[in-house]
């Protein structure tokens, strides 16, 4: 048996739009696509992400669950403060939440983090400590003017 394909994780710098709602974009993607997500972020984040969830776009929500919550295992989007397998999420998204450690059991990684936080800080420092990780596939998007991600160099 071989080893496993490297998790691609993606960097987002955040410059246009708060992290917030890139991650309830993203997560619309998702679940458009029927993969299930875990969403890690502190306690206040969650609850923001909550709200948003719910309401970003009026004409539609977004269905999801807290972790510990009831039905978590059925959530395709749970949000929760550390990794939990709860709902065999394919992608995880930390949302100005540091990565956790490697390996990581997802399919991708989504780390976003807002300009000039301290989250912005300390992905710098995991973006180097990751370079030549075999574990890990590493790609940089930042927001364009018109607001487009472009992936870096």
């Amino acid at each position: 048996m071989g080893a496993a394909a490297p998790v691609e994780i993606g960097f987002y710098h955040c410059t246009r739009r708060p992290a917030v709602e890139v991650a309830v974009q993203l997560a619309a993607r998702a679940w458009s696509a029927r993969q299930r997500l875990l969403i890690m972020a502190a306690d206040d984040l969650l609850e923001r992400l909550d709200r948003a969830l719910w309401t970003q776009d009026p004409a539609s929500f977004l269905p999801h669950g807290r972790a510990g919550g009831p039905h978590e295992a059925e959530q395709p989007i749970l949000l929760a403060g550390a990794p939990v397998p709860a709902n065999r999420a394919e992608l995880l998204m930390l949302v100005e939440a540091p990565l956790p450690d490697l390996p990581l059991p997802f399919a991708r990684a989504f780390h976003l983090f807002d300009d000039g936080s301290g989250a912005h800080m300390r992905a710098r420092g995991e973006w180097k400590a990751l370079a030549g990780n075999p574990l890990v596939t590493r790609v940089f998007w930042k927001q364009a003017e018109t607001g487009k991600w472009e992936k870096q160099a």
